[in-house]
């Protein structure tokens, strides 16, 4: 998902300009689908850009290793365009799909690695499985929580547990804060930045005199291939937020909420299973050298994933939810503790998987966009064009068919067939993936009658063969 986050002010400033901009003679591409491919530099970036004409300009940043110039080709399904970037130097035109026009502006920034694991890290960390509930990022979640966006939408903070209550407790007093304000404004104009918001709240710590200062670690930890940290504008009205609320003591106050949580993941949903699993049949995505878990009390039904590489190091960090025993019941009713302790495990599977199907299906991106190319075949229209679009579409079939396989390798045999049918019916009802029960009958039956030693990675041209014959 590409997301473009501004501040306020950008917002209004491009507001202001955008008549002006609409009068320049520009270049014009056309384009018959919402999401385009980038070519940036020796970078190919498949289906990587989703045409949002509401926002003029709607800018890509391009990073330039060193300032050196590279140049940059957006790529339709009908038309292309290049411009040979400098650095700090704008490049303008337009995106033609139908009567929408899109204006797009491409800008050249000093490359800025996303994250520098060094040796001292690296030691540190190798072969680590991490879970924790971080301390800043816990302070966006409750500031998100506490908008009125946040109060209002259960799929956006989940509200049935008494942490909650003690966040409203002792957060209600401050809804009146300007960083409440300026997140909400964020969030209505575009409910996805909700995720690189949060996600970027790893990327900050507090030093020893209660500052919020930037990780040692990380320059951002939104989604892999952002150029920026969008939170990162929001810091002064974030440590006011902090000081004025007096955060960490109620951080502190709940320490045992967290860590109760953490031993979950730690010693009941089996992670390293996972990814011993994965591993196995995912062999070029893996590799990864450490695991961070990251979640809040706070988050619903959002989940995310991001991956890093540095100096030779590979850290895979799934952004996940906690997956309340109450909550997973309107899904499916166990018949025994093990049964609902695998499909617990569920929420983080799918975000770990990620960081395994995502690379392995971008070795097919072109062949996988032809055969999901009839959209309304594969997800309800209701939902939109930019939900799972271009490429995320098949990634979201396989994310969560791959749950039923997992399912079929460690659920309780007599509750498998169960399980399934459950997955089935929250996929195709209740997110409207149209063929997603035809397409898991047939996967379940692919993976159970493969020959030994065939892992998943190797069955992807027989799973894409099946979208070409069922986009119709």
């Amino acid at each position: 998902m590409r997301l473009v986050i501004a501040s306020i002010l950008t917002v209004f400033a491009a507001s202001l300009n955008a008549g002006a901009y609409q009068q320049e003679k520009l270049p014009v591409i056309k384009s018959t689908n919402t999401i385009i491919s980038i070519q940036d530099g020796e970078q190919y970036r498949a289906n990587i850009w989703r045409l949002v004409p509401e926002i003029k300009p709607d800018v890509y940043e391009t990073q330039l290793k060193d300032g050196k110039p590279h140049r940059v080709t957006f790529i339709t399904d009908i038309d292309a365009i290049s411009f040979w970037v400098e650095l700090g130097k704008k490049y303008d035109f337009i995106i033609q799909r139908g009567d929408d026009l899109c204006y797009t502006q491409i800008i050249g920034v000093k490359y800025v690695p996303a994250a520098v694991f060094d040796q001292k890290y690296q030691a540190a960390y190798r072969g680590k499985m991490i879970v924790e509930v971080p301390e800043v990022y816990e302070l966006v979640n409750i500031a998100i929580a506490m908008t009125p966006i946040g109060i209002e939408d259960r799929n956006l903070v989940y509200k049935d547990t008494e942490y909650y209550k003690r966040v409203r407790e002792h957060f209600d007093e401050h809804k009146d804060h300007a960083l409440l304000a300026a997140l909400e404004s964020e969030l209505r104009q575009d409910l996805g930045r909700y995720f690189s918001l949060k996600m970027n709240g790893y990327s900050f710590e507090f030093d020893a005199r209660g500052r919020i200062v930037q990780s040692k670690v990380y320059d951002r930890t939104g989604f892999r291939g952002d150029a920026r940290n969008v939170l990162r504008p929001f810091l002064p009205l974030l440590q006011s937020f902090s000081d004025e609320t007096e955060f960490r003591k109620f951080y502190k106050e709940n320490a045992a909420t967290y860590q109760e949580q953490i031993a979950f993941y730690r010693e009941t949903a089996n992670i390293g299973e996972m990814k011993k699993w994965l591993d196995k049949n995912f062999p070029s995505s893996s590799g990864y050298d450490t695991y961070k878990i990251v979640f809040s009390p706070l988050v619903a039904y959002n989940q995310s994933t991001t991956w890093f590489e540095s100096n030779g190091f590979r850290e895979l960090q799934p952004h996940v939810n906690f997956p309340y025993p109450q909550d997973v019941k309107r899904s499916y009713e166990p018949g025994s503790e093990a049964g609902m302790n695998v499909f617990r495990g569920n929420i983080v599977f799918t975000e770990i998987n990620h960081g395994y199907i995502n690379p392995e299906a971008e070795k097919y991106a072109d062949r996988i966009m032809k055969a999901i190319s009839n959209r309304e075949r594969w997800v309800a229209s209701a939902r939109g064009p930019g939900y799972y679009a271009g490429i995320g579409t098949f990634n979201e079939y396989l994310n969560w068919g791959l749950v039923s396989l997992r399912l079929t390798d460690y659920a309780p045999r007599d509750e498998q067939a169960r399980m399934i049918a459950a997955v089935d019916q929250m996929m195709t009802h209740r997110r409207g993936f149209l063929m997603f029960r035809e397409f898991d009958r047939f996967l379940v039956n692919l993976y159970r009658t493969r020959p030994a030693g065939t892992t998943i990675a190797d069955l992807y041209p027989q799973i894409i063969a099946w979208f070409e014959r069922n986009n119709r």
